[in-house]
């Protein structure tokens, strides 16, 4: 009784990872396929452009304010019809001196904004918002570079009068680098083509800081506990507008190149974007239809717990090897091949898997990092600051 006991957990746990991982993403893709919601296909003249103020929310960051910046100033739109705004948070290196100097030779198109209580980067946008003059805006974090037409065709997707926001397409420039940067980049990818397949269907749940663009007046402040760009992506369709993902507004970056760092990170954004909908929840559920809080479970909420089915998986298998060999080959698997990618978090020279190895641990690591970010939220946690990752820089 016991092993059948056993035996079931285990698979339901195993079950619950594949829907997670694979059946969610096939059922998402095969609706797109026939429900395709395209974005506006036409432009608009150079008259009617909406104006476009580029959030460009910034900690310390002196190493690529300037490249960030230049990148910007070249953009494909007319020079009288968008702004960039630097929004400098509390910085104590020369971020704000490097801003001020380029907004000195370009003071029509550059604004530097500070905020210097450091109270994080929710607080900070909630200071600035108000005081922006625009249609449209975009935010666009510090490391992040634009594709030269980007502004063009946030533009365009606009056109639309049911879309509230737009992300963009972002890819990793240092995907080729083994470890963390090549597994983050695939994990990427296969993010990027769940959210086109959600945006095909009607909305995407929830847009990355990299690159994402909403209406002006659909800006709502937020608390200084959540995730910014979870929350007012999110507000959009909560505000009955679509929340729409273009592969033609391409972004660039680097990717976290230490294991340590991107577990840092997952931890802080599970952490936030579980405070964020713990906070919208009672919105969320009033206004989303049915099939959006169907993707929204299958995409965010369940996932952020992927690590319980890992975690049940094992556990149920140090029981189930006292009846089975068959559960006594499943544990010692789950055994040895947790304490090899622990080795290998340890010291990233060990890789005898190769690329695979990386991709298990980056699994491994983000599962666990999601978990313990929503833990610490249950717990009453919030983690209103920022610490980069160096080697995005």
């Amino acid at each position: 009784m016991l092993e059948d006991v056993m035996f079931l957990i285990f698979v339901l746990s195993f079950f619950t990872l594949f829907y997670i991982y694979f059946c969610y993403p096939f059922i998402i893709a095969l609706v797109a396929k026939f429900k395709n919601k395209d974005t506006a296909q036409f432009s608009n003249s150079s008259e009617d452009e909406p104006f476009i103020a580029i959030v460009v929310p910034s900690h310390n960051e002196e190493k690529v304010i300037e490249s960030k910046l230049l990148n910007h100033l070249d953009l494909d739109y007319p020079k009288d019809r968008f702004k960039i705004v630097v929004l400098d948070d509390t910085s104590s290196d020369e971020t704000f001196a490097i801003a001020s100097r380029l907004q000195a030779h370009y003071p029509d198109m550059i604004e530097v904004f500070q905020v210097f209580d450091g109270k994080g980067k929710t607080h900070a946008i909630n200071t600035l918002m108000p005081t922006l003059d625009c249609d449209i805006v975009v935010f666009s974090d510090a490391n992040v570079y634009l594709k030269q037409d980007a502004l063009k065709q946030v533009s365009n997707v606009f056109l639309d009068s049911e879309i509230g926001g737009v992300a963009g397409q972002l890819s990793y420039i240092n995907e080729g680098v083994n470890g963390s940067a090549y597994s983050n980049g695939l994990y990427w990818r296969y993010e990027e083509y769940i959210k086109e397949c959600e945006s095909n269907t009607g909305s995407m749940m929830g847009a990355d800081g990299s690159i994402f663009a909403i209406r002006k007046a659909l800006y709502r402040q937020l608390d200084t506990s959540i995730l910014d760009d979870f929350s007012t992506s999110i507000g959009t369709i909560c505000q009955g507008y679509r929340l729409a993902y273009s592969t033609a507004i391409c972004a660039y970056e680097k990717g976290a190149e230490k294991s340590s760092e991107e577990f840092s990170r997952k931890v802080r954004i599970s952490n936030r974007s579980f405070n964020t909908f713990r906070h919208l929840s009672k919105e969320i559920h009033a206004t989303f239809s049915m099939f959006n809080l169907f993707k929204l479970y299958s995409h965010k909420v369940i996932r952020w717990f992927s690590f319980l089915p890992m975690l049940t998986m094992f556990l149920s298998s140090a029981v189930w090897m006292f009846f089975s060999c068959i559960g006594l080959t499943f544990f010692l698997l789950q055994l040895i091949g947790y304490f090899y990618l622990w080795l290998s978090y340890r010291n990233e020279n060990i890789k005898l898997l190769g690329k695979l190895n990386d991709i298990l641990l980056y699994f491994v690591m983000t599962n666990l990092a999601c978990f313990i970010g929503v833990c610490l939220s249950i717990k009453g946690k919030k983690i209103t600051t920022w610490k980069k990752a160096n080697t995005t820089r």
